[in-house]
């Protein structure tokens, strides 16, 4: 964090920096809820600040977050945006927002519990802040990336390319052979919009009735079936923690769960095309099935504990259902 103080008081030089407070969560990117004075009146009197520990994807996540919260879209500004002073990584300061996660708090028999409730508003707010971001002129966005000084991801070939060179890398040879079959039945997209990547309900904020939308890493511009896909495959397959008795009833809800949020998105854009979902559930599933394995080789076979260890079993089957070509979960 002394080097996250120092940028900030070298753009505001009178600035005072109270105790940062470390903020849980995440998985790859370190975050502090820091407390601020004499910062610019634009500024709110608490920051995030977040270390990526990738200086080309953390520029990337922050000049995408910048340009969509200047189109106007929720999400919090982005006032400083720099690498790391030595070694790998990018510093990134934002404002902090003071809602909570849509599902902040919840264990799996307190979603169960809250299970009728989160049937009704849950998909209806995951496919109203989605279709918001999908309505935003992607031009805008996709020349802040243009920017980027660095290999970046930004369409659904490029991400092919880097998971295929992932599967390869991590000796997923059923996982590299099932994407380039993916490769050559890649559906036509007849309208590209910019996707978040990773919208599921730990990365949206209720915030007085408003939707803020945050960690914009996984961000393309696609086929809204990229979004939607992932947002279901997450809603199908919760990451919950439960009792042996009730696992399938957590499976059971999450399927419903997953099908309101199909519908609800569709009602609000009813013009969209779904014909695409199959393969880019699929083409996340190989996303998630490398992301495992990597994770698996460094921290067990739990993967430490992310909620991606929940997910592979359901990747592996879209991924082989697509395909044709069985892969290991």
């Amino acid at each position: 964090m002394e080097e996250a103080t120092r940028i900030i008081s070298n753009a505001w030089p009178n600035v005072e920096v109270g105790r940062p407070t470390p903020l849980t969560g995440g998985f790859w990117a370190s975050m502090w809820r820091v407390p601020i004075s004499g910062q610019p009146p634009e500024v709110a009197e608490e920051v995030v600040v977040r270390f990526a520990p990738s200086t080309v994807m953390g520029a990337k996540e922050a000049a995408v977050q910048q340009a969509i919260a200047t189109a106007g879209f929720p999400t919090p500004n982005v006032w400083i945006s720099q690498p790391a002073e030595t070694g790998d990584g990018w510093w990134s300061v934002m404002d902090f927002s003071t809602g909570g996660p849509l599902l902040a708090g919840l264990d799996g028999i307190a979603a169960l519990r809250r299970a009728p409730s989160l049937l009704r508003t849950l998909p209806v707010q995951l496919a109203a802040a989605m279709e918001g971001l999908h309505r935003l002129d992607p031009a805008p966005v996709t020349a802040a990336v243009a920017g980027i000084d660095g290999d970046v991801a930004w369409s659904a070939a490029d991400l092919l390319d880097h998971h295929a060179s992932g599967a390869e890398a991590s000796g997923c040879t059923d996982v590299a052979a099932a994407i380039e079959r993916l490769r050559a039945d890649q559906p036509r997209s007849v309208r590209e919009v910019v996707c978040h990547g990773d919208l599921h309900p730990f990365n949206v904020l209720a915030d007085n009735g408003t939707m803020v939308v945050l960690d914009w890493t996984g961000s393309v511009v696609a086929d809204p079936c990229f979004d939607l896909a992932f947002t279901e495959l997450l809603l199908a397959n919760p990451p919950l923690q439960l009792p042996g008795p009730l696992v399938a009833v957590g499976r059971g809800a999450g399927r419903l769960l997953a099908r309101r949020f199909i519908a609800s998105y569709t009602k609000v854009n009813p013009e969209v095309s779904l014909a695409g979902l199959g393969w880019y559930r699929a083409l996340h599933g190989a996303r998630v099935l490398v992301d495992v394995t990597n994770m698996r080789a460094e921290h067990g076979p739990d993967a430490g504990g992310h909620p991606w260890a929940t997910v592979a079993p359901a990747a592996a089957r879209h991924l082989s259902a697509v395909t044709g070509i069985e892969v290991q979960g």
